[in-house]
């Protein structure tokens, strides 16, 4: 059986094959690209290139349309697996994206044959809630900052007076928007440091909230009496700018936003106001609309903000995890099984 995987910087293929090997033993003839996709024509964050039928996706259809013709196992990361693509791989059996969607497969032209997606809910969900409360610690007691000033010569004095001290943690109320896997494992690490929790999340049950000593309330409720507000539901035409002006405006002015989610949840001119007019206290932000962030975008020269480049998903143990999954339910559908993470179930009745 032919295995071609497809990984990048991040999820490397070695990685990838060493599971693949363990969960189905050593008849496999394997193949590993390590995808390089940095020229700026090969690239697509926000899905340009909707016609093609995926998006988020790094690198070129007809490069990997070459690739593919007699694979039988598709293994990808960031790579597009278009209809193109799929159409190519004339032996293709099942496709496995180590993502927690997949986005960048065109699922309709998969189904389409009969192929399986595999897929990797919740592979990062820890990783994202750690670099959550980190991002919450970091912008309220002024590391960034102190480390930036350290790092460019000062011993800046100004962060220990009192007007510019931040909060700590303990007795505070983080308000959650969006309570998945990955808003309930902030909840859990919040409440361990003596956090009040709040959520809003209209499709979650109060007492699924209330499993982790959280309040169910409403977004104005949540808004009003949090001192930290972080971001976790996906973005969709519903929650696109879920937090605007109106919604600034109603957080306290010692409050602090957070976003590890996706930029399009925050109106950003609305938040750059805010922030500047000292609305709320400041924002810690992982995700932005555009993808790289412009060099002469107005949050960077911002004084109340931490900026990180969307690496709150990424962690050693993200890699072998997304690996872990793929590999095991690939051998579930090989032999038989039902697949534990498999996007188009459908696909299994026929």
């Amino acid at each position: 059986m032919k295995v071609l995987i497809v990984g990048d910087f991040f999820i490397k293929p070695s990685i990838v094959q060493s599971y693949l090997k363990r969960e189905l033993g050593e008849g496999l003839k394997f193949r590993t690209i390590e995808w390089k996709f940095f020229r700026e024509d090969k690239v697509s964050y926000k899905g340009e290139r909707s016609r093609l039928g995926v998006r988020e996706y790094a690198g070129s259809p007809e490069d990997l349309a070459r690739e593919v013709k007699d694979v039988e196992i598709l293994v990808v990361h960031g790579a597009p697996v278009t209809k193109e693509v799929i159409e190519a791989a004339e032996r293709l059996k099942v496709i496995g994206c180590t993502r927690g969607g997949p986005v960048n497969v065109d699922v309709k032209a998969a189904t389409e044959r009969g192929i399986p997606v595999i897929y990797t809910p919740g592979r990062n969900a820890e990783a994202v809630a750690d670099f959550t409360i980190g991002l919450m610690i970091a912008e309220a007691r002024n590391i960034a900052r102190a480390h930036a000033s350290l790092k460019s010569g000062r011993w800046e004095l100004a962060y220990n007076r009192y007007e510019n001290l931040g909060p700590e943690l303990h007795g505070k109320t983080l308000g959650i928007i969006g309570f998945g896997r990955i808003g309930r494992k902030v909840a859990v690490r919040a409440r361990a440091f003596g956090m009040k929790i709040l959520v809003y999340d209209p499709y979650v049950s109060k007492e699924k909230v209330e499993e982790v000593g959280g309040e169910k309330v409403t977004l104005e409720e949540l808004l009003r009496n949090s001192d930290f507000v972080s971001l976790h539901c996906r973005l969709t035409e519903e929650t696109r700018g879920i937090i605007g002006a109106r919604e600034l405006s109603m957080m306290k002015r010692t409050a602090y936003l957070i976003n590890t989610a996706r930029g399009g949840l925050i109106d950003k001119k609305a938040l750059i106001e805010a922030l500047k007019r000292r609305k709320i206290a400041g924002a810690a932000l992982d995700v932005y609309e555009t993808e790289p962030i412009e060099p002469d975008d107005e949050l960077l020269s911002l004084e109340n903000v931490t900026l990180t480049s969307h690496i709150a998903g990424y962690s050693r143990e993200v890699v072998h995890r997304s690996a872990s999954m793929v590999a095991s339910d690939i051998r579930r559908y090989l032999n038989g099984e039902k697949p534990k993470h498999i996007f188009n179930p459908i696909v299994l009745e026929r």
